[in-house]
């Protein structure tokens, strides 16, 4: 329940005293009534609020109507609602109590809500306008118009007062936000100016007309008032400081008051101030009174276009149909002149926060456009400005193709919002409604969709609102078997969603459709066919992606759109008289568990077969697949058992059985994945043990059947944590361990020891030796068995055992202290939670709670590293790092910190002021101590020479044996052995001691540093914060000097970690001498940046070191709504850096920048703050590649790599150039405009004597602009823009045919397919096939020709199977082609060019006896080149793969001279050739029935398979792809031979 704030109460409790005392001696019952009243207001408890309620509302009916004590009830009551919080659910009963009173009696809290409304505003009035109290009142003015009628009659009946209340608090919000500093504090004002502006704006619109008639009676009252608001309305638009939600709501703002004041020359007055390119001077002739309104200027070029965009939103918004339809010129209205505007606007959009105005303002347009269509359905003329064919329509769509697959996911909803906006335009101007299916425009619509690129998402969602117009029969028609063609790309998980909504939307209305034609088997059947069978499919024979995703996401809703499919399902896995394969199982059982999990499946009755699991499946089918060798098949079966649609739902004694089976086989499982799904399903069944235990208790008093099961419970959990107290014994593995723990916690957490009603007390079942292991299990080398143990060991209660004992915490506290010099750092990981087990008791040495404990601990840890580490460090810190190093202790502190509340009132502060202050110095010291280490510009492996000559002869200690005894019969000791002297150790092996000694000093130092700041207060006021403002400062110091001046990048990366937190505190701090403070250190590390100067202690090397990440963190915990101006200012700066003119000298300043820049991209908390940056980014990484200097080459590598990634997301698929991690070159070019030009001119540049023979021309941004280009692809619906057309890159990128670098050819070919336009590509493929030399003779250059060749079958790869144009292209290809035999011979002498043509006549399939010959010739003659030779695996390879095509197309027997070849092929040195046909025939045994009658003789032939076993005998084939495919084929034949399969039959010798 949301509590009444302290204020709120006192005020109540203060009014009702008075009311009190003034009315003693009216009654006792009067008395009573307001006693209850109080005591509703006191009490936090929600339901005892509303019993007290009840009574007041029973005691006022019961009164007579008009009563002096009734009538100071109800006055009460009002007064209660008017001050309660607006979210507080004892206001929402106030609601419903008040309207449900008789109308006299409504009518009576109509007058008191009014009267105690205005006498709160008067107050505010005469107390001069207090803020807090002006946000409370504005509060409860927009409560007033929420649901409830009284308070709409009250503010109606006193309207003009609030409008002017109102527009003067707005004023004062805004003047405070301007006048404050603070980012956070100004934000809250703007909000609260939103709020008012918002209630103003609402308020305006529900009583415009009493409002006008009040401006018309006193145009210098609220018409002056109105017009104040108005120019702040002006003022907040104009200004950039503004956030974008109060800039939104002033922009609604402006057309309100403009009706108000204005109403009969609202158009004009709008035309002339936001669009005046379009206002006609007549305008003023005919309407004088234009003249006397001053200029508002809010045109677009008066105002940037974020604020243009909110002009246009509120125009949209605020104004009704007759007004945005309103002809003010031929055929000019606002609604298709604010469509003109924001398409002229649409390139200068750059930043995110514009293109989300603009998504949003152009969806109200659609809306707006179809509530008019609806309105005006026979006005012709309306109809006509929105054909299909017209301008505003196909804008709309372009609009849509560019933004589907925008990286904001608001923009994308709101795109699909405008396409759905857009189909029902259509149907109401074309006046389709009632058969859409004959709609061209709809098909065309939706034939281009289902011919994009199936990895983009925005189709999908284009795609399921076309099919709620269309149906799913028109799908189908035009796609048969799409559902099976998308189950590929269910691998993805971003896709997965989006297919799976719209496989949703067609198999429910072709569900439908079906229903409504024939009710009948045979529709469901044809419905199983098209939308079940290819689910069933994929979940037998897809991935392990595409299996989980369709059961989390496809399957789901196909039970729920038809439930009977269930049947089917099980029929169609369940299919067989043999043995289920482990596919089939998986599917069946994965099948079973979702049906479960939706409820499908009734619990079993009494009279069912105990054979058989809920009357489906078999037991004994079950656990084979409890224990099943596949894991995913083990964790669905036991999902099976203990998920159910109820939490209620008991648990079968025969399933808990089947439980326990599983986990006394699973427990030790190696995979993380598997031991997390387990505990997931785990939980899952304890909670529905402990939620049926309440009914089951119920039932036993009334049937024995409840007795038993609560019998079964308790004895599984008893079996279960006995097994799970056995695994993590001594010497058990660490994944045993590990999950025994982490369960015994879970049963702990669910099953707790405070709970009266538990089923299971676990901490009852823990006996002494138990405690033992626990306690051990605190010595584990791994953290999270460590926590576990702890937890269970602090849920022990103290009387049950004697470990808690004073003695034996002292005992613990030694056994700490002893731990904190030890040099492991898991032995410092054990006194930590030693240390947390102590404060945990909170009785240590007499201590009454955990803060005065924890601080006893602190002070004694600290008093030793003080007196031991920090002395010993001082004096030797390789003596230190190797005896008593300096992070265990800061470690321990760590840790305490965490259990302890230093913001809680028992926090002694004096004290931990104190001990705060010593942290912070003796922080600072050990930074001091090993920053000459950390600070070298090789740490790793650096000692000094002063130490070198003082470390021989260390002796070292080690204390990673210890051993905790606990012998609770004896009072409970506890013994360590530790300290163990080693031999004496020479000065080689100190550096690994030395280095993780400073590198984990500064770890602990930044992490408690962080932790302290994040949950300690800071203030100035020594009384009342821990911290003050100079130690903050202080602190900030030392985390500046650690980034900047850090080498180890552990030490650094780690000090991140604790100034992220800093900085998050720093930025929302009210103090104005703080919040400043990351915004001061961002300017001094810009100039030290920008001075350049070779003396300055920043490192230019690795990567700039810890630079960006200090950076990073100012700019990435930056308040969003404050706006982000530090890092738009910043990288600003570093983009200036970066893109500046080269010089002579190396520039620091450059490399830093660029650096910053790719640590900036990368961060995923900046990822739309720096969209708009790109394109300077993009631009700085390519010109950067150009760079004389190494250092910004490199620099610009990595950033151009960070920014591919920004751009096309993480590229997983070196192969899959035009499907994931692409867009089209439209999307691109429209998100990206500078691009276009910056790439054209780069790539003339770098292309211009790209022919000449003469020189060598590399020009270094030709790569990094050919990968750009190489991730877009041309789509079917590219919409023409002359401003962008993509063939302008064309020449540029056919002469990069002529380079030498095989790189630059192979990207070229890749970047070539976005460019060429469908009608273009044959018009290409020509030109590039004319361009080949007819001779050996001709060459030129291999270069060229290999460049051609690729280049042709980039070209080649684009064109779609079911092209129309296909057969016509590959004709002219052919003829073409002949003229270039030459190439595929040995008359060519380059095998690279040669593997290249031939790969181009594999796709024409072309046949040719030449070609024949040629293949044969080579693979039967492979010793012609050697092995050495460049292309020779390409050629072979390809040579491979044509002779296995020509083998397969022949109708014929298998011979001797095809055994001859095939042998060959498998005894080849290459892998290449033996991998393709080994490959070939795993794809033939697996298919079940052969391709073709020659692979049928093939894969039967004895002599073949005797050389497949032999290379595994004899071990002749080594390469590992190889061996895979050998052992596949071999156990297919096995198989085939067990399962006595007639056509695979084979007699093995």
């Amino acid at each position: 329940m949301a509590k009444m704030s302290e204020k709120q109460s006192v005020e109540i409790w203060t009014t009702f005293k008075d009311m009190l005392l003034g009315h003693q001696g009216e009654g006792g019952n009067q008395t009573n009534l307001n006693l209850m009243i109080l005591e509703m207001i006191e009490t936090r408890d929600a339901s005892k609020q509303m019993q007290l309620l009840k009574k007041v509302v029973a005691k006022i009916k019961e009164e007579t109507e008009g009563e002096s004590s009734q009538l100071l009830c109800l006055n009460s009551l009002v007064n209660v609602y008017l001050l309660c919080d607006k979210k507080q659910p004892l206001k929402k009963a106030l609601i419903s109590v008040l309207m449900s009173l008789a109308n006299p009696q409504r009518m009576q809290v109509t007058t008191f809500v009014n009267e105690q409304v205005l006498e709160m505003l008067n107050n505010s009035k005469h107390t001069g306008w207090k803020t807090e109290g002006l946000k409370r009142h504005v509060n409860m003015i927009s409560g007033l118009m929420d649901n409830f009628q009284i308070g709409e009659d009250a503010v109606h009946s006193m309207v003009d007062k609030l409008v002017v209340f109102l527009s003067e608090t707005c004023h004062i919000f805004i003047k405070q936000a301007r006048e404050t500093q603070t980012p956070v504090l100004q934000t809250s004002w703007m909000q609260a100016a939103l709020f008012s502006v918002q209630t103003l704006n609402k308020m305006c619109q529900k009583y415009q007309e009493d409002i006008r008639r009040a401006v018309q009676e006193k145009p210098n009252g609220i018409g002056q008032n109105l017009t104040e608001l108005l120019n702040i309305a002006c003022e907040v638009i104009q200004t950039e400081t503004y956030i974008l939600d109060l800039k939104t709501a002033c922009a609604m703002t402006m057309p309100i008051c403009l009706r108000l004041l204005y109403l009969d020359i609202v158009i004009p007055l709008i035309v002339k101030n936001v669009f005046p390119s379009r206002y006609d001077s007549s305008m003023s002739d005919s309407l004088p009174k234009l003249e006397s309104v001053c200029s508002m200027e809010l045109d677009s070029k008066s105002l940037t276009p974020t604020s243009y965009l909110c002009v246009c939103n509120g125009i949209l918004a605020m104004l009704n149909s007759n007004d945005l339809m309103h002809e003010y010129g031929p055929g000019a209205c606002l609604l298709t002149d604010v469509l003109d505007e924001m398409t002229q606007l649409t390139y200068r959009l750059q930043t995110t926060t514009d293109r989300l105005i603009n998504s949003r303002t152009l969806l109200l347009w659609s809306n707006k456009a179809r509530k008019m269509l609806t309105e005006h359905a026979d006005d012709s003329h309306i109809h006509f400005k929105f054909s299909s064919d017209g301008p505003i329509i196909q804008w709309l769509l372009n609009h849509v193709w560019t933004h589907w697959e925008d990286p904001i996911d608001a923009i994308r909803q709101q795109t699909r919002s405008l396409f759905e906006s857009i189909l029902h335009i259509h149907l109401l101007q074309s006046k389709e409604c009632f058969d859409p299916k004959n709609s061209k425009f709809l098909e065309d619509l939706l034939v281009c969709l289902l011919a994009t690129n199936s990895h983009s998402k925005g189709r999908y969602g284009c795609l399921s609102c076309l099919v709620e117009v269309v149906g799913a029969s028109k799908v189908l028609q035009c796609e048969p078997e799409i559902c099976h063609n998308l189950m590929p790309f269910m691998t993805e998980l971003g896709l997965a969603t989006y297919i799976s909504e719209f496989l949703e939307r067609c198999f429910n209305s072709h569900f439908k459709e079906l229903i409504k034609l024939s009710n009948s088997a045979e529709s469901e059947n044809m419905w199983n066919k098209s939308w079940v069978d290819p689910v069933v499919s994929c979940l037998c024979t897809g991935t392990t992606e595409q299996k989980t995703h369709i059961v989390e996401y496809i399957l789901p809703k196909l039970l729920k759109c038809n439930s009977k499919c269930l049947k089917y399902l099980i029929a169609q896995l369940s299919a067989t008289d043999s043995v289920l394969t482990a596919s089939q199982l998986g599917a069946l059982i994965t099948c079973l568990k979702r049906a479960r999990v939706m409820g499908l499946i009734k619990q079993s009755t009494g009279c069912s077969d105990v054979n058989k699991w809920k009357d489906i499946v078999a037991v004994k089918l079950l656990k084979h697949a409890l224990c099943h060798t596949n894991d995913q098949i083990r964790l669905d079966a036991l999902g099976l058992l203990c998920e159910n649609v109820k939490r209620t739902a008991y648990v079968q004694k025969s399933d808990l059985d089947l439980i326990y089976f599983f986990m006394s086989l699973n427990l030790n499982n190696q995979s993380p994945a598997f031991r997390q799904n387990m505990s997931s399903l785990l939980k899952k069944l304890l909670i529905r043990l402990q939620e049926s235990n309440q009914l089951l208790v119920r039932k036993s008093g009334k049937k024995t059947e409840g007795h038993f099961h609560l019998h079964d419970y308790k004895m599984f959990l008893k079996q279960l944590s006995s097994l799970l107290f056995d695994s993590i014994k001594p010497g058990s593995a660490f994944a045993l361990r590990t999950t025994a723990l982490s369960l015994l916690s879970l049963v702990n957490s669910i099953f707790p020891p405070a709970s009266d009603d538990s089923l299971f007390l676990l901490v009852n079942e823990i006996t002494s030796e138990e405690v033992d292991i626990l306690l051990f299990c605190l010595t584990d080398t791994f953290e999270a068995n460590k926590t576990e143990a702890f937890n269970l060991l602090s849920a022990i209660p103290e009387e049950q055992f004697g470990f808690q004992s004073e003695s034996t915490l002292i005992a613990l506290k030694n056994i700490g202290m002893k731990l904190i010099s030890s040099s492991k750092p898991q032995d410092s990981t054990t006194a930590a939670f030693l240390f947390r087990l102590i404060v945990k008791q909170a009785r240590f040495r007499f201590h009454t709670n955990k803060e005065q404990c924890g601080l006893h601990l602190v002070k004694e840890i600290l008093q030793h590293l003080v007196q031991n580490d920090v002395k010993n460090a001082r004096i030797n810190l390789l003596h230190s790092a190797a005896t008593s190093p300096m992070y265990p202790a800061l470690h321990c502190i760590r840790y305490i910190l965490a259990d302890i509340d230093l913001r809680s009132s028992t926090c002694d502060r004096a004290g931990w002021q104190k001990v705060w202050q010593d942290v912070i110095e003796i922080c600072l010291e050990i930074v001091s101590i090993v920053s000459p280490i950390i600070s070298h510009s090789s740490p790793e492996g650096h000692v000094p020479d002063d130490m070198q000559t003082e470390a021989v002869d260390i002796p070292l200690k080690d204390e990673s044996y210890i051993e905790l005894e606990v012998d609770l019969s004896t009072d409970t000791s506890l013994k360590a052995n530790g300290n163990v002297s080693k031999s004496k150790k020479t000065v080689k092996l100190m550096p690994e001691y030395l280095t993780v000694c400073c590198w984990r000093s500064i770890k602990e130092v930044s992490l408690l540093l962080g932790q302290l700041c994040e949950t300690a207060s800071i203030g100035c006021e020594c009384d009342q914060a821990l911290f003050t403002v100079d130690q903050v400062k202080t602190i900030g110091h030392c985390f500046t000097k650690l980034l900047l001046e850090s080498v180890h990048r552990g030490a650094f990366e780690i000090a991140y970690a604790g100034f992220v937190k800093l900085c998050h505190i720093l930025w929302r701090n009210p103090l104005s001498s703080l919040c400043l403070l990351p915004f001061e250190w961002m300017e001094d590390i810009l100039l030290q940046i920008q001075a350049n100067s070779s003396t300055s202690p920043l490192c230019s090397t690795r990567r700039s070191a810890g630079i960006p990440f200090y950076i990073q963190a100012i700019v990435a915990t930056e308040p969003k709504e404050c706006g982000q101006k530090c890092f738009q200012w910043v990288i600003k700066e570093l983009l200036n850096l970066a893109l500046g003119n080269g010089s002579t000298e190396i520039s620091n300043a450059k490399v830093h920048s660029i650096n910053i820049l790719r640590s900036l991209y990368r961060e995923t908390k900046l990822s739309e703050a720096v969209h708009p940056y790109v394109e300077d980014g993009l631009k700085a990484a390519i010109l950067g590649f150009a760079s004389k200097f190494w250092a910004v080459r490199n620099s610009s590598t990595l950033l151009f790599s960070a920014l591919m990634n920004r751009i096309f997301g993480v590229k997983r698929n070196k192969e899959d150039q035009h499907k994931k991690n692409c867009m089209t070159g439209r999307i691109f070019f429209h998100r990206f405009p500078k691009m276009f030009p910056f790439i054209k001119e780069q790539l003339d540049i770098a292309t211009k004597d790209m022919r000449s023979q003469s020189s060598r021309h590399l020009h270094p941004s030709l790569y990094p602009i050919l990968m750009v280009l190489g991730r877009l692809f041309p789509s079917v619906i590219e919409g023409n823009d002359t401003s962008l057309d993509l063939t302008d890159f064309l020449p540029y990128v056919l002469r990069c045919a002529h380079s030498p670098v095989a790189k630059t050819r192979i990207m070229a070919s890749r970047a070539l397919a976005p460019l060429v336009f469908k009608d273009q590509v044959q018009r290409i493929l020509v030109q590039l096939f004319e361009s080949l030399p007819f001779t050996q003779a001709e060459v030129r250059s291999q270069n060229f020709v290999h460049g051609v060749l690729l280049q042709i079958v980039g070209m080649l790869k684009i064109i779609d199977e079911n092209c129309k144009e296909l057969p016509a292209i590959k004709e002219n290809l052919i003829s073409q082609f002949t003229n270039k035999n030459w190439i595929m011979t040995r008359e060519n002498r380059c095998l690279v060019t040669r593997a290249a043509f031939l790969e181009i006549t594999h796709w024409l399939g072309v046949d040719s006896q030449e070609m024949q010959s040629v293949v044969k010739s080579e693979v039967l003659d492979q010793s012609f080149y050697p092995l050495c030779t460049p292309g020779v695996y390409e050629l072979y390879a390809q040579l491979a793969h044509i002779f296995i095509a020509m083998l397969e197309a022949k109708n014929r027997p298998f011979n001797s001279e095809d055994r001859q070849i095939i042998l060959k092929l498998l005894q080849s040195p290459i892998y290449d050739i033996c991998l393709c046909l080994l490959k070939k025939m795993v794809e033939t045994l697996s298919a079940g029935e052969p391709t073709s009658s020659f692979f049928e003789e093939f894969c039967q032939s004895e002599e073949i398979f005797t050389e497949i076993v032999l290379m595994v005998v004899r071990r002749k084939e080594l390469h590992q792809e190889c061996l895979v495919q050998v052992w596949s084929i071999y156990l297919v034949y096995i198989f085939a031979i067990y399962l006595h399969c007639q056509f695979w039959s084979i007699h093995l010798t």
